[in-house]
């Protein structure tokens, strides 16, 4: 059976769009010719009367419920909405959200009442059959994830997880002069203490603790990350029984980490994640958050996009703010949320996430035939960098200069994949035929 898979980048929307805006038809028109439509949901949808939590994932998001109908006007079938934002407003963001989805019909996962209903998939139907798509997210703050329903209290609501623990490798001078540190500082008081009272197990003797973080003896100095085997296993276990009843499952991951301060790079655990979920029987991953493109990896056939970056991008028309976005960066409380993502934009070495890389994306086309990638295209698009107001943060095709400025960036970054790429007919097109 041919099965056909569009998708796009994070859906990170504040206000409807302009009606039959320039480039939008050509849009809609392109994502239509999938079977299955794949969006993230990068907001929370609420009548702008929560309580804000103490945390954010990065900017305090939430839209009110018209906006989810124009992102059903381009066809989308199925959502994830595991992200890093999801309970910027607490629960009672969270339940608006889930409610404003459910009332709409709408195909959604990754977040819930429960991580077994944060992680529960979601499942469309067309003619080619059923697909199924697992959200998760390897961003948030510990407070947002949803919790298992134990035998005497209710789960605890928010969204579906990958944790993942990280070490650090130092050489034995480096090890002696941190633990020297950690002396000096009295930075392990707290731990010493839990570990005497029984709040706290301890570690492996290779270990050693600086707070909260985790340092090995290593010739060889540097970072290594490592997926939760919780919640690594009981998604595997969840991809192969979905593949009892669906053709296809498609996983969204939703990251913000890098492998060092290159916004391009790739964490260990994203890849070793990744290849877990195909070999476990996925058809494609689709990853996202970071707000950039990042490299294409084809492995055992089945495409991983690590970052499809936006399609629609409203960070700067945020319009309102909790005050501890002001305490912040020490502005009065009466700042208009314009003013101040305007102040922190100032204030940022890179554009504050607001650069023209993070306004040009793709939009891939991936046609499976049974269990085999046969045809993967994207369609350069942009997000409208140079206009305003309105205009600017909204999807349309790419012009030719942006169309080659995408293909070479992606060409670049998926080169170490052994990935190769070209142009035709104004796509982007994959080689997938067997090396």
């Amino acid at each position: 059976m041919r099965t056909v898979f569009t998708a796009c980048g994070d859906a990170l929307i504040m206000h409807r769009l302009p009606e039959n805006y320039p480039g939008q038809m050509q849009i809609q028109e392109y994502l239509k010719t999938g079977d299955f439509r794949i969006v993230n949901l990068e907001t929370t949808i609420t009548d702008k009367n929560c309580y804000p939590s103490t945390f954010s994932g990065g900017t305090w998001l939430t839209a009110e419920a018209p906006v989810l109908d124009d992102l059903l006007d381009f066809g989308f079938n199925l959502w994830g909405i595991a992200n890093n934002h999801m309970l910027d407003y607490s629960y009672p963001g969270l339940f608006q959200t889930l409610s404003a989805l459910r009332q709409r019909g709408i195909a959604f996962t990754g977040a819930g009442e429960s991580l077994e209903k944060a992680s529960k998939a979601a499942i469309a139907e067309s003619a080619a059959g059923r697909t199924a798509l697992i959200a998760l997210t390897s961003t948030f703050d510990d407070s947002a994830r949803a919790g298992i329903q134990g035998p005497y209290l209710p789960a605890r609501p928010g969204i579906n997880p990958m944790r993942f623990e990280q070490k650090y490798l130092l050489n034995q001078a480096h090890m002696d002069q941190l633990k020297e540190i950690a002396d000096v500082c009295n930075v392990n008081v707290k731990n010493k203490r839990r570990l005497k009272t029984g709040y706290k197990l301890q570690e492996s003797n290779d270990i050693f603790e600086f707070k909260d973080m985790k340092f090995c003896l290593n010739a060889q100095e540097g970072k290594i990350t490592i997926p939760s085997t919780v919640d690594l296993n009981r998604t595997i276990r969840a991809i192969e029984e979905l593949k009892r009843d669906v053709e296809h499952v498609v996983v969204m991951f939703h990251s913000h980490e890098m492998k060092d301060d290159n916004m391009e790079s790739i964490e260990d655990f994203v890849q070793e994640c990744s290849h877990a979920f195909i070999d476990a029987g996925a058809s494609l991953v689709l990853g996202g958050g970071c707000h950039q493109l990042k490299g294409i990896e084809l492995y055992k056939g089945k495409p991983v996009f690590y970052s499809l970056g936006n399609f629609i991008y409203q960070n700067e028309f945020v319009d309102v703010l909790p005050p501890d976005f002001m305490d912040k960066y020490k502005l009065p409380y009466t700042t208009t949320a314009r003013e101040a993502i305007a102040y922190r934009k100032s204030k940022a070495k890179n554009g504050g996430q607001q650069s023209k890389e993070n306004f040009l994306s793709v939009l891939p086309r991936v046609v499976m035939e049974g269990g085999q990638c046969i045809s993967i295209e994207m369609l350069p698009i942009s997000l409208g960098y140079e206009q305003v107001r309105s205009f600017k943060a909204i999807p349309g095709p790419a012009d030719e200069t942006d169309s080659n400025l995408i293909y070479q960036t992606l060409a670049r970054l998926s080169e170490p994949f052994g990935t190769e790429m070209y142009m035709e007919n104004g796509l982007i097109k994959i080689r997938t035929e067997e090396k």
